[in-house]
């Protein structure tokens, strides 16, 4: 049997693929939280309703809805991400912004809450 491995800063790894840990924060991946979407909301829908650049320049936020439809009903959440223009790495600091307030709006529907209960267990 494997022993668990960590990552660089000590902690153990997740258990599955659609956590990913960064520092101390874990959270799901964009391109999961879209595949749990369609699996199981296949009639959802995702929109930036708003992009603003901080006064100064230095950070873009950006709101995001998410849209689940029923067959009498439809529910959204939205939710905002911030992203510094300074900040390397990939992707582009709209981009960021876009699939942090995503994955929120996500969290407001209910998907990935486990992961900010999981000492509860």
């Amino acid at each position: 049997m494997d022993s668990p491995s960590s990552t660089s800063h000590g902690e153990p790894e997740p258990p599955s693929s659609t956590v990913i840990v960064h520092r101390t924060l874990a959270f799901t991946a964009r391109h999961l939280a879209n595949k749990i979407l369609n699996m199981h909301a296949p009639e959802w829908s995702g929109e930036v309703r708003n992009i603003v650049y901080s006064s100064d320049g230095k950070s873009v936020s950006v709101v995001y809805r998410v849209t689940l439809y029923g067959t009498d009903a439809e529910i959204y959440r939205e939710a905002t991400g911030t992203a510094s223009v300074e900040e390397k790495g990939f992707g582009d600091p709209v981009q960021k912004a876009e699939g942090m307030a995503f994955r929120r709006a996500c969290a407001r529907l209910g998907l990935g809450l486990h992961l900010y209960h999981e000492d509860m267990s």
